[in-house]
């Protein structure tokens, strides 16, 4: 259960931060993918970036509904999209150290611009003054994430929903088959719930009927 709430506030915040650059580009009346300020190259890193967060988004937030449900799929789901997570931000901070390597900028001052590249500083870095280390320790959460849901624990409650068996049900155990109905002319079977009685046999009159040659009783 708690990697499927991190996982669908994880979903939410990656989503949140794809809309936040729209929104800011249209705010600022800025280029598209900082297209002419910075190398042609790293702007389209910037949009394979945006692409891989809109994608983490939605396979955090599926996979999050599908362990609710108790699916097993909903665990790689949630894996892979905070793998997408975490590795679109070490991209972003590795494109911002070539920039800066090729503009001969000192990376020990840079910081900020190195590591606060995450979700939160896509929602909020515009109003808000957000320090490196916040961003760096929102990785913590992504990582989190991954090891509930590869534990055995969560193993166990996603194939707990596959498994409709009935309770007391053992591998191995006899299925219940239906009782088999007797046909005319067939003696009854045993058992507890066996219709009683006995048959008869097929073209002969019941005890008691008048035959030639008897007196009728």
């Amino acid at each position: 259960m708690t990697a499927a709430i991190l996982a669908l506030l994880g979903g939410f915040a990656a989503f949140g931060g794809v809309v936040m650059y729209v929104v800011n580009t249209l705010r600022f009346d800025a280029r598209w993918l900082a297209w002419g300020l910075v190398p042609g190259w790293a702007s389209i890193v910037t949009a394979v970036l945006l692409v891989i967060d809109l994608v983490a988004s939605i396979m955090l937030v599926s996979g999050a509904i599908l362990i609710f449900r108790k699916r097993n799929p909903g665990r790689v789901l949630v894996v892979l999209g905070c793998l997408g997570v975490i590795g679109t931000y070490a991209l972003g901070a590795l494109s911002t150290v070539i920039q800066l390597m090729d503009y001969r900028f000192p990376l020990s001052r840079q910081l900020e611009a190195i590591l606060g590249n995450s979700s939160i500083d896509s929602i909020l870095g515009a109003d808000v003054d957000i320090p490196w280390a916040i961003s760096l320790l929102m990785m913590v959460f992504p990582v989190i994430t991954v090891v509930l849901a590869v534990l055995p624990s969560t193993k166990r409650w996603c194939r707990g929903g596959a498994d409709r068996r009935p309770a007391g049900w053992a591998p191995g155990a006899p299925t219940m088959q239906p009782y088999p109905m007797p046909r005319p002319g067939m003696p009854p079977t045993g058992g507890y719930g066996a219709p009683q009685g006995h048959w008869q046999q097929p073209n002969q009159p019941p005890q008691g009927a008048y035959r030639p040659g008897n007196p009728l009783r």
